[in-house]
């Protein structure tokens, strides 16, 4: 059974008394209907007579409430950034707000409002695909379930827009949202192609050949939708082991990636012969896939911001956070494997505390933490290592390694930076890299290879 994609084209008719969204591509399908002012959701079977047409868009993005009223966000320009295993990507490039009420007068708080949401928008680089989930890495795409809609394959993370995606999924789901109170209306999958799944963050496709073979460079980074913010408004992690800033980075190469090929799935290791890439499936499309994440250092902490260009650094005491890191990293393992926590802030100064505070919490996490200082005539320190002295539970999978960037590479000697690479040496070769393969034209079992992080 082909799984549910959103509407790559959907009309936009208005009234005085609701927002129809139907797809001109598919007639058969039921419309969505915003009834105003309420914001009340329902499926209408068939077109709706006396409305105007008021433009085409690329999708939904969500509807969020304000101070005065609801909005319908809707996506009016999209621009296309290459494909991926066939699949176009598009960068959201203009977006617009449909109000459920008509309002005589402006009110200056909620002019105030809209106008730093359409900044954000404006500004803040959203990605999506039609029929390709931007929110999972490779490997956990070829573990995932393709019959399912795309919304709801993606990993909650990184759904940018899951928020204002609330009131459609809710619908979705089976309860609606009447005039305050909750109404159950049972599953409703005709709203699946609407709900269309939205990633925060960076994306580049590079095309090339190589001797003839097409080859495609890729890299995503992926936002969290927890605990974001600006780089001195938001430090640390909450409660429920979110940390601010959260990005996961993959890092891909895509062989062959040939889009007339098809949208298939993975095949698992079906292309080596003596240990190299490609032998007798030489047009296998095939994919590498490297991934990292980052956050900020998992403790309660923030910097408080005066008047000064340098805000006051403050840190809770690491005990107070300890529930709430093993959360994160509980999810860390669970999601990535091992876990390598590379620290490079500065060891003197006012970031001393944050590294201090990130060991003291590792060693309160692993078992019979033993510790390992390396110097030399450059810094006092250049590698501070914490490790578990013997694998006894999970939170044992973490390795700390503290490695002195600023003062190693001062002065542009960018070259020393490759001290840290060496001390990372072994772990990156022992756990390797994704690696999945399409076999031309045949639709077979997903198999998965390795998926190892840095953090």
């Amino acid at each position: 059974m082909a799984p549910t994609l959103p509407f790559r084209d959907i009309n936009v008719h208005a009234s005085p008394s609701h927002y129809a969204f139907s797809s001109p591509s598919s007639p058969s399908s039921p419309t969505l209907v915003v009834d105003r002012p309420s914001g009340d959701l329902r499926l209408h079977d068939g077109k709706l007579l006396g409305t105007q047409r008021v433009s085409s868009i690329a999708g939904i993005l969500g509807i969020i409430k304000l101070r005065l009223d609801k909005y319908i966000i809707v996506i009016t320009k999209a621009q296309p950034m290459g494909r991926l295993k066939g699949h176009m990507i598009y960068k959201v490039i203009a977006t617009e707000f449909l109000p459920l009420r008509e309002r005589p007068l402006h009110d200056p708080d909620e002019d105030t409002y809209l106008s730093l949401i359409k900044t954000l928008l404006k500004t803040g680089p959203m990605y999506f695909s039609y029929s390709f989930d931007l929110t999972n890495s490779f490997q956990r795409q070829a573990e995932s379930d393709t019959s399912a809609p795309l919304w709801k394959r993606t990993d909650d993370r990184f759904f940018w827009n899951r928020f204002v995606q609330t009131d459609l999924i809710d619908f979705r789901t089976g309860g609606g949202n009447a005039h305050g109170f909750r109404q159950s209306l049972g599953q409703q999958p005709g709203m699946d192609p609407y709900i269309l799944p939205v990633m925060f963050g960076m994306l580049e496709i590079k095309n090339t050949s190589i001797k003839g073979k097409p080859l495609t460079f890729v890299l995503i980074t992926r936002r969290s939708r927890h605990r974001a913010g600006t780089r001195y408004f938001s430090r640390g992690i909450d409660e429920y082991g979110h940390v601010s800033n959260f990005n996961e980075t993959e890092q891909a190469i895509i062989l062959n990636d040939d889009s007339s090929s098809g949208l298939g799935g993975f095949a698992g290791d079906l292309g080596y012969q003596n240990g190299k890439i490609g032998g007798a499936a030489a047009q296998e499309r095939q994919v590498l896939s490297y991934v990292q994440t980052r956050g900020s250092v998992p403790v309660y902490w923030a910097e408080v911001n005066t008047l000064k260009y340098t805000p006051t650094l403050q840190i809770r005491g690491v005990e107070s956070a300890t529930q709430a890191a093993k959360l994160h990293f509980d999810e860390q393992i669970r999601l990535y494997g091992d876990n390598w926590l590379v620290n490079l802030v500065n060891q003197k100064g006012r970031e001393r505390r944050v590294k201090e505070a990130y060991e003291q919490l590792v060693k309160s996490l692993v078992s019979a933490p033993t510790e390992d200082t390396e110097a030399d005539r450059v810094t006092r320190e250049k590698f501070h290592i914490v490790e578990p002295e013997r694998q006894k539970h999970e939170l044992d999978r973490l390795h700390y390694i503290y490695f002195d960037f600023h003062n190693e590479t001062k002065g542009l000697r960018w070259h020393r930076a490759q001290l840290l690479m060496e001390q990372l040496r072994e772990p990156i070769l022992q756990h390797g890299y994704f690696r999945g393969v399409d076999p031309p034209a045949v639709a077979t079992e997903s198999k998965s290879g390795t998926d190892r992080r840095l953090w």
